[in-house]
């Protein structure tokens, strides 16, 4: 790669010093004999990035005449009881469209982008971030007559899948109080499935919309990778980031689908989506199934999912009868094997060399897209101030990730490599079925941790839940929650809470999905189950 300069600027601030600071960096000296040319080299290399820095940005606009940002306030605790609110604001457009989304009202998850709004990823490292543009799904939920009435809580940094890390709180769940509503879209798991806002909008990276709707009674979809834009969203790493839509009933999800889904000519996770204009009328679909049923649909029951360490006896007993319910609509429902599916854990295990290097760790390179660049230094450099506020789980995931880098740095790309042969076995099975389908969790919603409790008991709340939902983001098939009834908690017989199934498609076959939970969801009540 060429420099722009092989001559030392007069007046650089940058000295011999910071040359050698930044050899150590590397664990490396630079020699006597070559620190004079390498000063030279950083001194240009400095010339250019102040240059940059002086230049405006290139962010998409934000018409704020056409949609104003209205009454936007922090929830005090007194009108947030339930800890789901990360900030209130009324957005709607100016003068009223007349879209599929008018008169319903919706929460956006707080690692998702809004101009002019605060956003805190369920942090307090920092509480002044505020982003200058919106992200593509709300542009198009507003564009489609929506009104967007505030931010959800999102667990910190997205690295949870309970609900107790937020800086601002713990988020309950809809059904108990005390109970975990999930993670990491909490907020918006505890909002919809109160029914204290219409739908709403979160993210999945390992199983962050699956889980909190299977533990608050949502259908909660991630799609196909790359079928709904991520512009605008906060990544942990591009290749497992989605976000979709979580609703109380199947039809809201696909009329939800129906506006987010398309390429965006922004989001470069999209090769192979289709344009807005193309996507399927996932409604429609939803309608079809309700009138004529899902007679010969193929469904395959996934043996390994049932046989991954943490799922309960009970949880394998209520989803298989929620499976052979199928039957009675004219499906065919069979077991089948996929034994790679049992190393999953060990392959997502090897990702978390890369989790969190675009967002915590401000390594924003590699990919075509938008690039929020006023959020990495709110976070970086690490100081000891701001690891003591991240949660015990995020500090986990920041230690794997330096730990397997320094000791295992092949980790990552092996995992993704073999991701590919793992898509390969479940497409294997999808050529001759049209959904495969597993627990969603191991177990229902636990409760929540005391303050004062462990790390190790802290962490441990999550253990073993992600165990049937992370292998789709590495996969990137479209899988879905649907609740199909309730069991005792297993702290107290007393409280009911959701179940929730898995149904997963092939790649794009998100119709299918809608197809299948629309014609389950019309034939039972799954709160009488």
């Amino acid at each position: 790669m060429s420099v722009v300069s092989a001559v030392l600027p007069p007046g650089t601030p940058i000295t011999v010093q910071d040359v050698h600071d930044a050899a150590a960096q590397l664990g490396i000296t630079i020699s006597k004999k070559d620190e004079a040319d390498f000063h030279v080299l950083l001194a240009a290399l400095h010339e250019g990035a102040e240059a940059l820095d002086k230049l405006e940005d290139d962010v998409p606009e934000v018409d704020l005449e056409r949609f104003p940002r209205l009454g936007g306030h922090f929830v005090p605790p007194e009108e947030n009881e339930n800890g789901a609110w990360a900030y209130k604001v009324t957005i709607q457009a100016h003068p009223p469209i007349t879209g599929p989304l008018s008169g319903r009202t919706i929460c956006i998850k707080d690692n998702i982008t809004i101009a002019s709004v605060p956003c805190q990823l369920g942090t307090s490292v920092f509480t002044n971030w505020v982003p200058s543009t919106d992200a593509t799904v709300v542009q198009r939920v507003l564009s489609a007559g929506g009104t967007i009435i505030g931010k959800a809580v999102c667990e910190n940094f997205s690295m949870s899948g309970s609900s107790f890390t937020a800086a601002s709180g713990t988020v309950q769940n809809p059904y108990a109080r005390g109970w975990t509503a999930g993670g990491s879209s909490s907020g918006c798991g505890y909002l919809v499935g109160s029914g204290e806002v219409d739908l709403g909008i979160g993210g999945d990276q390992g199983g962050s919309i699956r889980l909190p709707s299977a533990f608050c009674g949502l259908v909660g979809l991630k799609p196909t990778f790359g079928l709904v834009p991520y512009t605008g969203i906060v990544s942990l790493d591009a290749s497992i980031d989605y976000t979709g839509p979580m609703t109380r009933t199947v039809l809201d999800n696909a009329l939800m689908l129906q506006v987010l889904a398309g390429t965006d000519g922004l989001d470069d996770r999209q090769m192979g989506a289709p344009s807005p204009e193309l996507v399927p009328d996932y409604p429609e679909l939803v309608r079809h199934a309700q009138e004529y049923g899902v007679t010969g649909l193929r469904i395959a029951v996934l043996k390994e999912s049932f046989e991954l360490p943490c799922v309960e006896p009970r949880m394998t007993e209520k989803v298989r009868a929620a499976a052979a319910r199928f039957s009675e609509l004219g499906a065919v429902v069979e077991e089948v094997s996929v034994p790679m599916h049992l190393l999953a854990p060990t392959l997502w295990g090897g990702m978390r060399q890369g989790m969190a290097e675009q967002s915590v760790l401000a390594n924003q390179t590699g990919r075509r897209g938008v690039y929020l660049t006023d959020l990495p230094a709110l976070i970086t450099p690490l100081t000891q101030e701001k690891w003591d506020r991240f949660s015990p789980i995020s500090q986990n995931l920041l230690l794997n990730n330096v730990y397997l880098k320094e000791h295992h740095p092949g980790q990552y790309g092996k995992a993704q490599n073999i991701f590919r042969r793992l898509r390969r076995a479940y497409d294997a099975v999808l050529a001759s079925y049209d959904i495969l389908l597993t627990p969603t969790t191991p177990f229902v919603a636990n409760t929540n941790p005391a303050p004062g409790d462990s790390i190790l008991v802290k962490v441990g709340k999550s253990a073993g839940e992600t165990l049937n939902t992370a292998p789709f983001n590495g996969t990137g098939h479209p899988a879905m929650n649907l609740p199909i009834g309730f069991l005792p908690a297993a702290e107290d017989e007393s409280v009911r809470l959701p179940v929730g199934m898995q149904l997963v498609a092939k790649f794009w076959d998100e119709g299918t999905l809608y197809r299948a939970a629309a014609a389950w969801e019309k034939a039972w009540d799954w709160k009488e189950l």
